[in-house]
């Protein structure tokens, strides 16, 4: 099941510790609607991904790159036209995703609870720092990690380099979350193990090739509570 004897078991943060992909979610659907005066909805949204997954390797992922995103798709679709008050409405709408409250996924902190005692926990995030920081601070949920990293992507090298930081071997490290893209595949692919926690909802950025998923062996899970017994077992 796991490549190893697990020692340290990491935990993404978004969608896996806390709630984050429905506050864009519904964010979205919010400026389509507004947009709607000009184009379609669908098609203003297939426009913002676009538009937004291009920006995240210049801005960086989080709140403030969609901002930006979401303003130059606007502008896009009605050059010359697009109003004051719209410009405005998008700015709001990041600053009331910026400032809301953080909700834990249920059932995450006791499995945290119950792991501290026996593993080396992780918390393995990327985004923006400012952004990443105040989610972390809070849930609250600093206290239950020995680790915390925050990281501009989530590849090969900077899994390895966590690893090397924390002298963890591969086959002892396993990683949880619900991005196969960021959480799984990475870490499948340095030889650590890996659970898939599906989220109900997932950016479209973050979902995985069907060819990238050829041979990647991971274990999949509908829920944290499910962990336990899997690293008993193992």
């Amino acid at each position: 099941m796991f490549h190893g004897k697990v020692r340290a078991v990491a935990f993404d943060a978004d969608d896996t510790l806390w709630v984050n992909e429905p506050f864009f979610d519904r964010a979205k659907a919010e400026i389509a609607e507004m947009m709607s005066v000009y184009i379609a909805p669908e098609k203003f949204t297939q426009i913002l991904e676009k538009t937004q997954s291009r920006n995240v390797a210049v801005f960086g992922y989080g709140v403030k790159c969609f901002v930006i995103s979401m303003i130059e798709a606007a502008n896009a679709v009605a050059p010359d036209r697009i109003k004051s008050f719209e410009i405005e409405r998008i700015i709001a709408l990041g600053r009331s995703m910026l400032t809301a409250p953080v909700e834990p996924i249920a059932g995450v902190e006791e499995v945290l609870r119950t792991l501290g005692s026996d593993y080396e926990l992780l918390m393995i995030t990327k985004g923006d720092v400012a952004e990443q920081q105040r989610k972390i601070s809070l849930s609250g949920m600093s206290v239950y990690f020995d680790h915390i990293e925050i990281l501009a992507e989530k590849d090969k090298a900077a899994y390895e380099r966590i690893l090397h930081k924390h002298s963890i071997r591969h086959d002892e490290f396993l990683m949880v979350g619900n991005s196969v893209k960021s959480d799984i595949l990475p870490v499948v692919g340095i030889g650590g193990s890996a659970v898939h926690i599906p989220f109900h909802t997932t950016w479209v950025h973050e979902v995985a090739c069907e060819d990238d998923l050829c041979g990647r062996e991971y274990v999949e899970i509908s829920k944290a509570g499910e962990l336990l017994p899997l690293l008993m077992s193992s």
